[in-house]
């Protein structure tokens, strides 16, 4: 994918779609035609047809378009495949992008403007993450603190929903870093690093992502040299992300230091 233009891509991820609704066609043809020889086992075609509509489209957009950020670390080539419409405009992909190249304003009028729409308690981490994101790309240190106040208030209150407790690792860095415990944001990154390079499809982004609280952490305690490589490191795998120019003007620092 990294050699095909962002048209190339929405095409065939086009194509792909048309295939899914057409064997969908199909598959419910076929279950309509059923319904005169077996009604109950056409009706629970239907049902287990309906509940698994939505996972091949998903796939197929993780695939084919989210993968350029996640995979391919490309915000520019994202930023044309969106500009296509080829997905309907969400806060998911609008924000992806935006974390991607550093549009801190945008990211934080988003957050601003949501939380004033919606208390899902999942949107609500989001946009918690999206502004600890900021806030620590920004150097922005003393605000993390009311993030992850907010973040264990929303923990409390839905102590039963999954993805807010699954959150838990990155305010917990937020949380450590605010309180000057570099050496254990460097330790909680490095177990979270294995767990992402052992996993038999991990995140080129979360690589990044880890890696650079991981650098900052280092150059806080003093450790340069190994916080400069960590920076050179995020510079050389994803050169067109926000967080390579972050790392660039870090290494200009260290360079003071000397």
């Amino acid at each position: 994918m990294k050699n095909k233009t962002a048209k190339q891509i929405v095409n065939a991820y086009r194509i792909k779609f048309a295939l899914i609704v057409l064997l969908y066609v199909i598959a419910l043809g076929a279950l309509i035609y059923l319904m005169s020889i077996n009604f109950l086992v056409a009706i629970l075609g239907v049902i287990v047809l309906g509940v698994s509509v939505r996972a091949p489209f998903e796939k197929l957009r993780e695939k084919e378009i989210e993968s350029i950020i996640y995979e391919e670390l490309d915000p520019e080539k994202y930023g044309e495949v969106l500009a296509l419409g080829v997905l309907k405009k969400s806060a998911r992909h609008q924000t992806l992008l935006q974390m991607s190249i550093g549009a801190h304003d945008d990211i934080l009028k988003y957050v601003k403007e949501s939380d004033k729409k919606t208390f899902h308690p999942i949107d609500r981490c989001n946009n918690l993450y999206r502004e600890g994101y900021v806030y620590f790309e920004r150097g922005e240190y003393d605000k993390l603190p009311g993030v992850v106040q907010r973040y264990e208030k929303l923990k409390a209150a839905n102590p039963k929903v999954a993805y807010v407790l699954n959150n838990f690792t990155v305010f917990d860095k937020f949380d450590a870093f605010a309180d000057d415990d570099y050496e254990y944001v460097v330790d909680v990154c490095d177990i979270d690093i294995a767990e992402n390079n052992s996993k038999k499809q991990n995140h080129k982004l979360t690589y990044i992502n880890v890696s650079f609280y991981r650098a900052v952490s280092l150059y806080k305690l003093g450790k340069f040299e190994e916080a400069r490589a960590g920076f050179e490191n995020i510079i050389n795998y994803a050169p067109k992300m926000h967080k390579a120019k972050l790392s660039k003007d870090f290494i200009e620092l260290i360079d003071k230091e000397k």
